[in-house]
């Protein structure tokens, strides 16, 4: 079974003991890229790398053609039970014409746009737990959703406080230069924290069901979030480190945990995830990426915003 959670946001250093506790536990479990960056400092292009192993421009011709990736071929060839969940839209950004391109419609489970994104991910969480449930026995499943708390404004219940110094009204579109970090960072933290709520529900359910011993687990992010670190708030200006990185967490049953320091990029997922399925096809076929339990070791990446590539 794969069971793939990507959040909106997330950067590197959230994944700690104090604002991701349950993940934070999850990860000594599994593999820990430590070094990871996404292929974008954008949504598009970092579920674009993460789900084809190609770079960002390669994007625009595979929404034209309606072409989903090799990876989910894969996945949807072998007769696995496929249903996957966002708390924004599968139709902006237009992932039922790219990642999603073969999957039905009726697989696809959005988020009710009434609702704030922590409110969808509660919702959508329990969704994808009681579809455990109720999956055909004689097929593996692929489980697959996408969680909106870290997202700007960086909405969260109050039981998710961990920083209470937060700013209470936060207008993102409106920030500058002379607003304070901290207050805004604090929010961001408070709504990662109640992410990581969330996997954990995830995580003990696997765990209640004995399902860890029989399915892959990916935790990441589409990218980072900058807190002008750098000079910039949120995503999708520059390629710096607070906007690219990004955690990734790779459980495979049966395999010893691990840190990975090495360079690693979202490139590396699709040629690793069919591969651990048992695909023989030589990855560099399909993919710019390498396995990421393979011999070769990255100098450098790729990243991609709307119109601009950069190397890392």
């Amino acid at each position: 079974n794969v069971l793939w959670l990507v959040s909106e946001s997330l950067r590197a250093d959230s994944l700690n003991p104090e604002v991701m506790p349950a993940t934070s536990a999850f990860a000594e479990k599994a593999t820990r890229f430590e070094r990871h960056f996404s292929s974008g400092n954008g949504t598009r292009m970092g579920m674009f790398g993460m789900f084809f192993g190609l770079y960002g421009n390669a994007w625009f011709q595979m929404l034209a053609a309606t072409r989903g990736p090799v990876l989910m071929d894969t996945v949807l060839d072998a007769g696995y039970d496929v249903q996957a969940y966002t708390s924004a839209a599968f139709t902006y950004p237009e992932f039922d014409r790219t990642l999603f391109a073969r999957v039905p419609l009726e697989r696809l489970h959005e988020g009710d746009r009434e609702l704030k994104g922590w409110e969808n991910d509660r919702r959508n969480v329990g969704k994808l737990l009681a579809s455990l449930d109720e999956r055909p026995q004689d097929k593996p499943f692929f489980r697959f959703m996408f969680f909106e708390s870290p997202h700007a404004p960086y909405d969260f219940p109050e039981d998710a406080v961990i920083r209470p110094d937060y700013l209470r009204d936060l207008n993102y579109i409106a920030l500058d230069d002379d607003d304070p970090i901290e207050p805004v960072r604090d929010r961001y933290l408070n709504a990662c924290h109640h992410l990581d709520t969330q996997f954990a529900r995830v995580f003990a359910a696997l765990e209640e069901r004995g399902l860890l011993d029989s399915t892959i687990v990916i935790v990441t992010g589409d990218h980072g979030e900058e807190f002008r670190e750098l000079g910039h708030w949120a995503h999708t200006s520059p390629f710096d480190d607070p906007q690219t990185r990004t955690p990734l967490l790779v459980y495979v049953p049966g395999r010893a945990p691990a840190r990975v320091t090495r360079m690693s990029s979202h490139l590396d997922i699709p040629p690793t995830l069919p591969t651990l399925l048992g695909l023989t096809t030589p990855s560099n076929d399909y993919s710019l990426g390498h396995d990421l339990f393979g011999p070769v070791e990255r100098d450098r990446c790729v990243i991609s915003s709307w119109n601009e590539m950069a190397i890392v």
